[in-house]
């Protein structure tokens, strides 16, 4: 576009419908607002549009044709310059979505960004031809690993990243070295991990959905972070988790629905963690508490219609499963409560018979519900059987917590 090339600095610029041919560089800050129609295709071998200018604007437009080169980090709108605002736009036919490289202070809202899928190859790799014609290219489905993420941020902070739809992309927004970002009702589905997270401090996680993904959100060497209201929905597979937190301190999850996947929570190597009023409904294994975590606080939560609800390594002996008084809600529990105060008056043992071996011997599954466990449970509920791997919770309740 000439008027990209002549704008000053500041500059305000609407462009009408129609098909652009990039690659666009923005190198002053500007404004640039696409009218419906308005695309911007790149030349499938570098970024469509690279920001490389702070204080810039791209609202409105559809997006594609990147490079797809994961060495070079290609992306539909590659962000190298503080405070840009990218929002409004539809991202598909790219690698990387959105990809911030040591950019403070950008907001990424209001996008959807859908994956690449297949990608167009010659019918024969070997031809001599220096360029295939139309007909001889075929529709090659590209793997899960060879797609770019949603969005990538990398080392920077003071993001604002809200009201995205991500299909079909890597991973659906990823951090690297990102602090002080706020991440909140973004709908991601169909992706490997939902949220691929390390090395991040002090980040908060609000109404997000995480659905029908091979992991809702993977966590790990991190600390301070806040995931509150959001939904961890159908993330199933063979190793497939919910939440996966791995050496992660501090942190906090409050008021999630987590329902439906293969392991909900998933906790190694975790100190310091508080799980208040949470929903763990319907999963294969509500909960992996490691022992290797210690210092952790679990209160409020609703454990419900899980086939395990927890899973151990151990007794989990610094870890506490109720907080001033008040515990947990376990589905079957032993409910009196003569004085009414909705704190069950003895205490609630989850037992977890297996462990690990349901994990080296799958078939162990199947004595889930059987007879014996099933007395082993009733009698261990109500008197604490030497040896036996579980939870202690002295405080559970009466009525689950409001979801």
């Amino acid at each position: 576009m000439q008027r990209l090339a002549e704008a000053p600095a500041g500059a305000e610029i609407a462009v009408p419908a129609g098909k652009y041919r990039g690659p666009f560089v923005i190198e002053r800050a500007m404004r640039l607002h696409g009218d419906a129609g308005a695309h911007l295709v790149g030349d499938g071998v570098t970024h469509t549009i690279a920001v490389r200018a702070a204080d810039v604007t791209i609202d409105g437009f559809e997006i594609s044709g990147s490079g797809l080169d994961l060495g070079k980090d290609h992306a539909a709108v590659h962000v190298s310059g503080d405070r840009a605002v990218i929002v409004n736009n539809r991202i598909h036919d790219a690698l990387h979505g959105v990809y911030v490289r040591q950019a403070n202070g950008v907001r990424i809202e209001g996008n959807t960004i859908l994956g690449t899928r297949t990608v167009l190859q010659p019918i024969d790799p070997f031809s001599s031809a220096p360029k295939p014609s139309e007909g001889e290219l075929c529709e090659v489905s590209l793997n899960q690993n060879q797609r770019g993420n949603g969005i990538h941020i990398w080392n920077s902070s003071g993001h604002v990243v809200a009201r995205n739809t991500i299909r079909d992309t890597r991973d659906g927004v990823y951090f690297s070295f990102v602090d002080r970002t706020e991440v909140r009702d973004n709908e991601i589905e169909g992706v490997r991990y939902g949220l691929h997270y390390m090395y991040s401090d002090d980040n908060r996680f609000e109404g997000n959905v995480f659905r029908d993904n091979a992991a809702g959100a993977a966590l790990m060497n991190s600390k301070g972070i806040v995931l509150r209201h959001n939904r961890f929905l159908a993330n199933q597979g063979h190793r497939s988790y919910g939440i996966l937190l791995q050496t992660v301190d501090s942190t906090t999850l409050e008021a999630n629905e987590i329902v439906g996947n293969t392991v909900g929570v998933f906790f190694e190597s975790g100190h310091g963690n508080r799980l208040l009023d949470n929903t763990i409904a319907r999963n294969h294994i509500g909960i992996h508490a490691s022992d290797s975590s210690d210092g952790n606080d679990f209160a409020g939560n609703r454990f419900t219609g899980n086939l395990h609800t927890v899973e151990t390594t151990g007794g989990n002996l610094t870890s506490r499963w109720a907080i001033d008084g008040r515990g947990n809600y376990w589905e079957g529990a032993v409910m009196l409560d003569l004085d009414r105060d909705g704190i069950a008056d003895v205490p609630h043992r989850e037992l977890d018979l297996f462990g690990k071996l349901r994990r080296e011997f799958p078939v162990i599954g199947l004595l889930a519900g059987s007879p014996g466990e099933r007395l082993l449970r009733f009698v261990h509920a109500r008197i604490a059987l030497p040896g036996l791997p579980g939870v202690h919770d002295p405080a559970p309740l009466v009525q689950p917590t409001r979801p």
